[in-house]
């Protein structure tokens, strides 16, 4: 890790920040590890809720000219991890993308995924349900659109809650939206997934938390499984206190 990466790096992980010239005007921060610790290091980088870009050589060495070719090959995020040894087995990993494309006062669009299981839930939420869901799910992302209303104080997520990502606004476009889940499933319509047209937020979320997901794992897209879709009268939402007090 170099520059600014191999100062924080150094600083939660504890290591060693040197430094390196090769011939420039100022010297570059460095700081690195075994590749043998490398699933430990990750762990705790991300369980602190770092992305950690993971950079390999994609040529080979002996036919290369010049510097070998790097590139990003998996970007890991708290919300967005398969390696069993970076998981809790004992829950799910959540990342959740949130969209509120009515106004202040409508609903919420709510799609979460766990790309270690392939589950895929869709919820179109009134605002004060927000909460409860989010609690239940205990998301380790949110993928939000910039510029919305404050989704991370209405969901009264505190400093250490989830990592937050925001993305362009035009990524949750219902209709786009709708056209890259056709595409992704393989089907004519969303109609066979018990989604309709009063699910356009919660279709907008999933269609940028598809297209984020695709851009973290660039080898290609976990799978997926079928979409849920859950309706605010087939469950009892339960706030964060009624939870703890029941020790669910």
């Amino acid at each position: 890790m170099f520059f600014e990466d191999a100062e924080v790096a150094s600083r939660l992980l504890g290591i060693t920040l040197t430094s390196r010239n090769n011939g420039g005007a100022a010297e570059v921060p460095l700081a690195g590890f075994p590749v043998k610790a490398a699933s430990e290091y990750v762990r705790r980088l991300v369980s602190q809720g770092m992305r950690v870009a993971i950079c390999e050589q994609v040529e080979d060495p002996k036919l290369a000219k010049g510097i070998v070719k790097r590139a990003v090959i998996e970007t890991i995020t708290p919300g967005a991890v398969l390696a069993d040894d970076l998981l809790d087995g004992a829950r799910n990993n959540y990342i959740c993308a949130l969209y509120a494309a009515d106004g202040p006062d409508g609903t919420i669009g709510v799609a979460a995924a766990d790309v270690s299981t392939g589950e895929l839930r869709l919820a179109t939420l009134p605002r004060a349900e927000l909460e409860p869901m989010l609690a239940r799910l205990a998301p380790r992302e949110l993928v939000v659109a910039a510029g919305m209303p404050p989704l991370r104080q209405q969901a009264r997520l505190g400093s250490e809650g989830p990592l937050v990502t925001e993305r362009e606004v035009w990524e949750f476009d219902a209709g786009l939206a709708t056209d890259e889940l056709v595409r992704h499933f393989g089907v004519a319509s969303l109609d066979g997934f018990g989604i309709s047209a009063t699910d356009g937020s919660a279709v907008g979320a999933t269609g940028a938390l598809i297209r984020y997901l695709r851009e973290l794992q660039p080898g290609g897209l976990p799978q997926l499984g079928r979409p849920i879709v859950e309706r605010p009268g087939n469950t009892m939402p339960l706030d964060e206190m009624t939870r703890r007090n029941l020790e669910l």
